[in-house]
């Protein structure tokens, strides 16, 4: 045990020390001027489940034939081979509550990634980037900036996604959309993520339209552990972790923990990053019936960003690396000391921390009935960089390309003194709390019962901060034109350390009571579940309002029916089908759609109906799997987006009501293993997603909120945008020698239709499609090789992405032409490479 303790605790002191050399090398980083051009055909200094290699699934949240895993709840996978030596402390309880289904057995559309796949990939990649390779996913990076994703599932965006964190909803209450960024560190202590496309397998997955996306964290492991990895991009970006897992100590205690660090510079230029993560994991089993896990994690982080879109023209003459969000400006070298530097100064910059803490309770009677209660509570804290203006604005002084700080700031004072321009912070933070319990009974009919409820309040504030005026002596606050209060006995002049315009928040209860059954035999699975849902939304204001800053209440309710059913036709083939019903509450924006603390007339909830027919056929050697599907979506709505300020220069805020959508396609994927040193992997999918009517939006004043008109939006008929509705794939994992492996992957993705603002759709008889962006692919390529010392074992990690320099377009918005001239979007990277090392003690 003493020589146990010994080697852990060397291993835990060198991941300490590569965390350390990453902090060391950020300093060096830090210090250094990037070039003012990033050339498109330089590695700037500057991503399959695949079949078993017989009928066993290595996947832990596949079945084994062999019967070393039992199913809880009919399709639900809950332990992994007893031969497995990473098996965890309450994993099989975390699986069965987040409603993880097995692939082979599931009436759903389900793809998993698994913990290896997850530490090849994991370098400088987003959750939406490590489930890109899965047919009717788009994800990418969207600005080029540290972990500033975003992902659509077979069409639907962001808010139609819902993000799953050990069976809790993490997605937003107030607009749905989720900050990828927060979470980003957190993928080294990832154990899997599935994602359920289309209605999901939780009962809690509200917003689950084109599908979920649920993630599971690790849990104390049963056997003493400890990990270090250091790992590096060719642009000069870092990773560095370690952690450690206690084994089974006296009286049925765990501890498992983890840090990890990330620092550099971003292909992007200036896109710097600073970001730590962090999970602690303390799990108690009382006795056989009762157990306990505490999960502590969270991501403070600092990054800038590239916040402006970009021309082909710009693209061609600057690079693909190019951003126009920054410029040199003269900045004192330290805080109150009058001695100058030149440096590299960003109009954007992200930086928040999220804590998230959860305590589980398991119980399990022993005669089939198992109950599992969680209480959660999250407190983030944090904001951008950003600017106001009542003149030209700062991301315009444009000189070479760049921002002209030094233009901006001689011509930004008025003769009274005010700042025609100036910089703040603006600030955001909430309060998340919550209560999930889940009740399971397995019959001894074959029927599983499952029942529970989930309570969430979750407050908000935000605030904007002067930061910098920018030569000027005050900023002017007109209150008499902007608020709705007046002046109302207010200063005007502000200066560095006041609030201005924003000061506002909501109040949101939110509650989800479900039932669901399964039923389980050789030849049929049968899931049929039903879900009713409340919320009340109050908005407080005070820069609008004095005296009585609430708002009155907006209450909603809705439900969801979900069901499916698998039918095994033979000993290697199945067909599945699936449908649901959704009434889906609006998000709390919409609520107060115009900013102020009006409610929206006529809010309806929107209506969805979904619907997949498959079959599956598995074979010693590998699977196939097909599926249509059917998406009708009733009475969407859509909004501005305040926060994305250099993204879109719109002068006003507004809000779309009543679009309707179908989407439809095919997917397929298949898995085969020739021999057992080569496994080979393809998928393909086509869609078609189109508006189904016109509609009208309504027109707000930016400051007030004060509705300002309405105006027709001719959208009937016109192309889904933002996500490729034809996708390709294409893997390989050869084993070349021993423990030295090489994988590949090629994408391909047509028929990617540029978004754009419904209210730039004015004109009846103009009834073209968004801009069709060209068709474009990309080819990676990895090595992996693991060895083992004794107890140690080591795995080194390298790949090149893009390693062909395919130059193309990932997202961006349309114009009002519909063609590249006015264009405005985000390039992929040119080819780029990172290797790592990960150290292991068992």
């Amino acid at each position: 045990m003493k020589h146990n303790t010994i080697l852990y605790t060397r291993v835990i002191a060198g991941g300490i020390a590569l965390l350390l050399l990453g902090g060391a090398s950020i300093q060096v980083s830090a210090a250094a001027v990037k070039p003012a051009r990033a050339e498109s055909a330089e590695i700037s200094s500057a991503k399959a489940n695949s079949a078993a290699e017989n009928s066993q699934a290595k996947n832990p949240l596949e079945m084994p034939s062999s019967g070393n895993a039992e199913i809880l709840s009919p399709d639900t996978v809950y332990a992994v081979s007893g031969q497995d030596s990473t098996l965890q402390a309450n994993l099989r309880e975390i699986v069965l509550t987040a409603s993880v289904l097995n692939e082979r057995r599931s009436p759903l559309r389900l793809k998993s990634v698994n913990r290896e796949q997850i530490e090849r990939r994991a370098i400088g990649s987003t959750y939406p980037e490590l489930v890109r390779d899965i047919p009717g996913i788009y994800a990418t990076s969207e600005s080029g900036s540290y972990g500033d994703a975003r992902i659509n599932i077979r069409g639907f965006k962001q808010e139609n996604i819902s993000v799953m964190l050990n069976g809790i909803p993490v997605s937003g209450l107030v607009t749905g959309n989720m900050f990828w960024n927060n979470w980003l560190g957190l993928a080294d202590a990832t154990h899997t993520i599935q994602v359920q496309k289309g209605i999901g397998g939780s009962m809690l997955s509200d917003n689950s339209v084109g599908g979920t996306i649920n993630i599971i964290t690790t849990t104390p492991q049963t056997k003493a552990s400890a990990s270090a990895g250091l790992f590096y991009t060719s642009y000069g970006q870092g990773k560095s972790f370690v952690s450690m897992n206690s084994g089974k100590l006296k009286g049925g205690w765990a501890v498992s923990a983890m840090a990890s660090y990330a620092f550099g510079s971003g292909y992007v230029q200036q896109t710097d990053v600073n970001s730590w993560a962090y999970m602690v994991n303390i799990s108690k089993r009382i006795n056989n019936r009762h157990s306990l896990l505490l999960t502590a994690l969270g991501s403070p982080e600092r990054h800038e960003q590239r916040s402006a879109r970009l021309s082909a023209s710009e693209v061609d003459v600057y690079g693909l690396g190019y951003s126009k969000n920054w410029g040199y400006r003269n900045m004192p070298v330290s805080e109150g000391s009058s001695e100058i530097k030149r440096v590299p100064f960003n109009l954007s910059e992200n930086f928040y921390h999220k804590p998230y803490v959860t305590l589980h309770h398991f119980y399990n009677s022993g005669n089939g009935f198992e109950l599992s209660n969680t209480a959660y509570v999250s407190v983030g804290n944090g904001g951008g960089r950003w600017s106001e203006s009542n003149a030209k604005r700062l991301i315009d002084f444009q000189k070479d390309g760049y921002i002209d700080w030094d233009t901006a700031i001689a011509v930004n004072r008025r003769t009274d003194g005010s700042s025609y321009n100036i910089l703040t912070d603006y600030l955001a933070g909430h309060t998340q709390t919550g209560f999930k319990s889940n009740a399971t009974y397995k019959a001894n009919n074959g029927i599983t019962y499952t029942a529970g409820l989930h309570y969430q309040f979750y407050s908000t504030w935000e605030k904007e901060l002067i930061t910098d005026l920018l030569g000027g002596d005050f900023w002017f606050e007109d209150y008499e034109g902007k608020s709705l209060a007046g002046l109302a006995g207010r200063n005007t002049n502000k200066v560095v350390g006041d609030h201005i315009r924003t000061d506002n928040g909501k109040i949101i209860s939110h509650l989800t009571a479900y039932a669901m059954a399964n039923y389980s035999s050789e030849e049929w699975e049968v899931r049929l579940g039903a879900s009713a849902m409340g919320s009340t939304n109050q908005r407080w204001d005070k820069y609008n309002y004095i005296n009585d800053y609430h708002s009155d209440v907006a209450t909603a309710a809705g439900y969801s029916i979900k069901g499916g059913a698998l039918r095994k036709i033979s000993r290697n083939s199945s067909l599945y089908l699936n449908a649901a019903i959704y009434s889906r509450l609006p998000y709390s924006d919409v609520f107060f759609s115009g900013g102020n603390n009006e409610i929206t007339k006529g809010v309806k909830n929107e209506k969805n109906i979904l619907s997949e027919l498959g079959y599956r056929f598995i074979f010693d050697r590998g699977s196939v799997e097909a599926t249509a599907y059917a998406a009708y979506w009733k009475n969407k709505t859509i909004m501005s987006d305040p926060y994305k300020q250099q993204f879109d220069n719109i002068a006003h805020r507004y809000m779309v009501q009543g679009l309707d959508a179908l989407h439809i396609g095919i997917e397929a994927d298949a898995e085969f293993t020739p021999w057992h040193w080569l496994k080979l992997r393809a998928y393909g999918s086509i869609g078609s997603w189109k508006w189904k009517n016109d509609v009208s939006a309504i027109i707000y004043d930016n400051y007030s909120g004060v509705e300002m008109g309405q105006i027709n939006v001719y959208s009937d008929g016109l192309a889904v945008g933002d996500a490729p509705q034809t996708q390709a794939g294409l893997f390989a994992d050869i084993k070349l020698w021993r423990q030295l492996r090489l994988n590949a992957d090629w994408r391909w993705n047509s028929r990617l239709y540029a978004d754009f603002d419904p209210i730039s759709r004015q004109n009846a008889d103009d009834r073209s499609n968004s801009l069709r962006l060209p068709d474009y692919h990309v080819a990676n390529a990895g090595l992996t090789w693991m060895e083992k010392f004794g107890r140690f074992e080591a795995t080194f990690f390298g790949s090149v992405n893009n390693m062909l320099n395919s130059k193309y377009i990932e997202r961006g918005k349309d114009g009002y032409d519909h063609t590249m001239n006015s264009f405005r979007g985000f390039w992929g990277f040119g080819i780029n490479a990172s290797a790592g090392v990960r150290l292991a003690i068992f």
